[in-house]
C-alpha cells in the first residue's frame, strides 16, 4: 500500500524586527552558563540570538556550560545541575558564589545547614568534602579565568545572559570578571531569575550589571540594543537601567507567536562536536528544544495555587499549527536529532486537530515530550502517541479530589487515574508526582489515597514527592488570604548572597509555616504507600490489570500482586464494565446504554454490580461515578 505524500510545509520566513534600524551594527554576545542543562541547547539564547539577528546585529552564542561539561565530565556536572532538592540547598548556586561574592558564609556554615550536600557530591563523584571546597574555591574561579582569556570580549560591544534556575551566580561570576577587564562592555542580564522586582534589586545593588530586562525580551531586547547603539537613553519598556530613575513599566509581550522566528541553535551543536557528544552527555541524547505557546490557557482561568510559572506572562498565546509544524521540521532538517521537548506550560487543545493530526500522518520518528492537562481523554492520548508525543508531564500531583480542589487544579481522582489508565494503555512514559501540606487538607486525604495506590500498581507510579514549596509569583505568594505565615527566604540564600542584597526581593523560594494541614503521620503513610508502589516497578515483572474482551464475555487477568486472580464476567456485566473503561460514568448512564442494547435489568442490579467491583478492587468509584481499571488486551488506536 502505498501513502500519500504529503506537501512540505513552507519554512517560517524570518519576522518580527525591533522597530526601526540600528543607527550602527553591534557584537553581540550571549552567554549560556552552567548550571544549564548539556543535553539540549538554550531556547532562551537560540531565540534571542535570532531576534538580535533580525534586528540588524550580529550575534553569537557562548555555551559555556558545555565547556564546563567537558572539564568536569558528564557525570559529575549533571549531578550538580540536577541535584535532588535544589530549591532547598540551591548547591549549584552556592558553588559559584564565591568567585561572585568572595566569602559570604563559611563552608562549615553552609554543610551544617545542609549536611545532605556532602552525600550528594560523594554519591555523584566519590569524594568529600574537600573537593567540594576545591571545585569552589580553585577550580571553577581559574575555570572562568580560562573562560575569559579564551573568548575575545574585546571584540563585543554587548553581552547578554539569560539567567534561569541555578544559572544566577555563575552569571553574575562572569560578569564580575568581564566588567573588570573591559569596563566598556555593556553587560545585560535578563531571564526567570530577573523578573519582577529581583532584577532591579541585583542591578541596584551589583555594580557591574548595567542593565535588566524583566519579563519576555523578544522586543526589549533589540529596542535596547538599538538605543545602545543609537546612544539614546531613553527608556525602554521592560528595560532598568544603571542610573534610571523613571520606572521602565512591563515589557512588551510577543501576542502573535507565528511572527517569532525559528531558534538558532548552530553555537550549541559547534560546542558539542568540538568536546565530542560522549565526553559531555556521556550515553545521554541531545534534546531539541521549542516553544509552541506561551502562558497557561487554564492558569489564565484558574491560575493553580502553588505555581508560579509566568510571572506575569500567564495570558495563553499559542503558535498556530501550520507554524509549529513547520519550525518543527525545520530544526529537524537543520539537526541530526530524534528527541524533542516543548517547554510550553501546556498543550493547546487546538493543536491536537493540526499540529498533532498533522504529525501522526507523517510518521517522523520523533520522540517528543509536551506538558500536558490530565482532562485528556483516550481518544486525544491516541493522537498523542500516534504522533510521536510519548512522555508527557500531566501536573497530576494528587489523587485526592479535595486536595486537587485546593490546588484549584480542575481535576478529580478519577481524572487522573483515567490520564495514568491510557497513558499506560498507548506506551506513554507520565511524569508526575505526589504533592502534600495544602492548607485545609485533612489526614483522611492522605489516607485515601494510601489506601487507594495498591489498586494502581499496574499503572505507572510518580517519580518522587514532596510538600508544597512557596515560589514567588504563585497565589499562595501573592494572596494574602491564603495566611500563610513567617514567610521568609529559603536559609539556601544568606550562604550565597551578600547582605548587601535584600534577599527577599531577589528570593525565588520561600519558606513559611502553613496553617490547617495533615499531620506528618499521615503524610508519611501515604509516601509508604508511594514507595511500595515504586518497588514493584523496579523488577523485570511488572504488575497488570487486564481484560480480555469476547463475545458474550470479559476475562480480567489481575497480576498486581504476586497470586495472579482472574474475574469471568458474563453478558451485560462484561458490556457494563466495559462502558466505565473510557471514562468515568453514572450507574444510571451505564444502566440506560443498557437498556438501549436491549437488557432487562434493574438499576439496582447495575450499581450492586458496580459496587462490587469497587469491593473487589476492579472498579474505583466517587461523587457516583465508575472508573474500570482494567486495560484492554489488544491495542487500538
Amino acid at each position: 500500500m502505498t501513502r500519500k505524500l504529503l506537501p512540505l510545509v513552507q519554512a517560517p520566513a524570518p519576522a518580527q524586527e525591533a522597530p526601526g534600524s540600528p543607527a550602527r551594527q553591534l557584537r553581540v554576545a550571549l552567554v549560556n552558563m552552567p548550571w544549564a542543562r548539556v543535553d539540549a541547547p538554550s531556547i532562551q539564547c537560540g531565540l534571542l540570538a535570532s531576534v538580535v539577528r533580525n534586528a540588524g546585529h550580529e550575534c553569537r552564542v557562548h555555551y559555556l556550560n558545555v565547556e564546563l561539561a567537558a572539564l568536569l565530565g558528564h557525570r559529575t556536572y549533571n549531578g550538580i545541575s540536577e541535584a535532588g532538592g535544589e530549591r532547598l540547598h540551591q548547591f549549584g548556586e552556592w558553588l559559584f558564589s564565591y568567585a561572585a561574592f568572595g566569602d559570604v558564609r563559611t563552608e562549615a556554615e553552609y554543610h551544617g545547614e545542609f549536611p545532605e550536600v556532602v552525600n550528594i557530591w560523594r554519591d555523584v563523584t566519590g569524594e568529600g568534602p574537600e573537593e567540594i571546597h576545591a571545585l569552589r574555591r580553585d577550580v571553577l574561579p581559574q575555570w572562568l579565568a580560562r573562560c575569559i582569556e579564551g573568548i575575545d570580549w574585546s571584540s563585543y560591544d554587548v553581552v547578554g545572559f539569560s539567567s534561569t534556575f541555578l544559572q544566577n551566580t555563575a552569571s553574575l561570576a562572569i560578569g564580575r570578571i568581564l566588567k573588570e577587564r573591559f569596563p566598556e562592555l555593556v553587560q545585560v542580564y535578563g531571564g526567570a531569575n530577573f523578573d519582577g522586582e529581583m532584577g532591579p534589586e541585583y542591578l541596584e545593588h551589583i555594580s557591574w550589571i548595567d542593565h535588566v530586562v524583566t519579563g519576555e525580551g523578544d522586543l526589549a531586547f533589540p529596542t535596547l540594543l538599538n538605543r545602545i547603539a543609537a546612544g539614546d537613553p531613553a527608556v525602554v519598556p521592560g528595560v532598568r537601567s544603571r542610573g534610571q530613575t523613571e520606572s521602565a513599566g512591563e515589557s512588551q509581550r510577543t501576542q502573535d507567536l507565528d511572527t517569532l522566528p525559528v531558534p538558532d541553535y548552530t553555537e550549541y551543536f559547534e560546542s558539542l562536536h568540538r568536546h565530542g557528544r560522549s565526553v559531555v552527555l556521556g550515553d545521554t541524547p541531545v534534546k531539541l528544544l521549542v516553544e509552541f505557546s506561551r502562558g497557561c490557557w487554564w492558569g489564565q482561568k484558574h491560575h493553580c495555587t502553588f505555581c508560579g510559572l509566568n510571572a506575569l506572562g500567564m495570558g495563553f498565546r499559542p503558535k498556530s499549527g501550520a507554524r509549529a509544524l513547520a519550525e518543527l521540521e525545520q530544526l529537524l532538517r537543520d539537526h541530526p536529532v530524534a528527541h524533542v521537548e516543548a517547554v510550553d506550560n501546556i498543550l493547546d487543545m487546538k493543536h491536537l486537530t493540526s499540529l498533532c493530526a498533522e504529525l501522526a500522518e507523517r510518521h517522523w520518528d520523533v520522540s517528543v515530550f509536551y506538558e500536558v492537562k490530565a482532562n485528556l481523554t483516550r481518544a486525544q492520548l491516541s493522537t498523542l502517541i500516534r504522533s510521536g508525543i510519548n512522555r508527557i508531564q500531566p501536573g497530576i500531583e494528587s489523587l485526592s479530589s479535595h486536595v486537587l480542589d485546593l490546588m484549584r487544579k480542575g481535576s478529580t481522582k478519577l481524572i487522573n487515574i483515567r490520564l495514568l489508565k491510557w497513558a499506560q494503555y498507548y506506551g506513554i512514559t507520565v511524569d508526575w508526582n505526589i504533592l502534600c501540606g495544602f492548607p485545609g487538607e485533612t489526614d483522611t486525604d492522605y489516607e485515601e489515597q494510601a489506601q487507594l495506590m495498591p489498586l494502581l500498581h499496574h499503572l505507572r507510579p510518580p517519580a518522587c514527592g514532596g510538600v508544597l514549596w512557596l515560589e514567588r509569583f504563585s497565589p499562595y505568594f501573592t494572596d494574602a488570604s491564603f495566611a500563610l505565615t513567617n514567610v521568609r527566604p529559603r536559609a539556601c540564600y544568606q550562604y550565597i548572597y551578600p547582605e548587601s542584597l535584600d534577599h527577599s526581593k531577589i528570593a525565588y523560594y520561600f519558606d513559611y509555616e502553613a496553617p490547617d494541614i495533615a499531620s506528618p503521620e499521615a503524610r508519611d503513610r501515604m509516601y509508604g504507600a508511594v514507595g511500595e508502589w515504586r518497588q514493584k516497578w523496579r523488577g523485570d515483572n511488572l504488575p497488570s490489570l487486564t481484560y480480555e474482551s469476547l463475545p458474550g464475555r470479559m476475562d480480567i487477568v489481575d497480576r498486581r500482586t504476586e497470586q495472579e486472580r482472574r474475574t469471568l464476567l458474563e453478558g451485560w456485566r462484561a458490556e457494563a464494565y466495559e462502558a466505565c473503561g473510557d471514562s468515568a460514568r453514572s450507574a444510571k448512564r451505564i444502566h440506560q446504554d443498557l437498556l438501549d442494547a436491549g437488557a432487562d435489568i434493574s438499576l439496582d442490579q447495575v450499581t450492586a454490580f458496580l459496587d462490587d467491583c469497587c469491593d473487589d478492587g476492579l472498579v474505583v468509584s466517587e461523587d457516583g461515578k465508575y472508573l474500570a481499571l482494567a486495560l484492554p488486551q489488544n491495542r487500538q488506536w
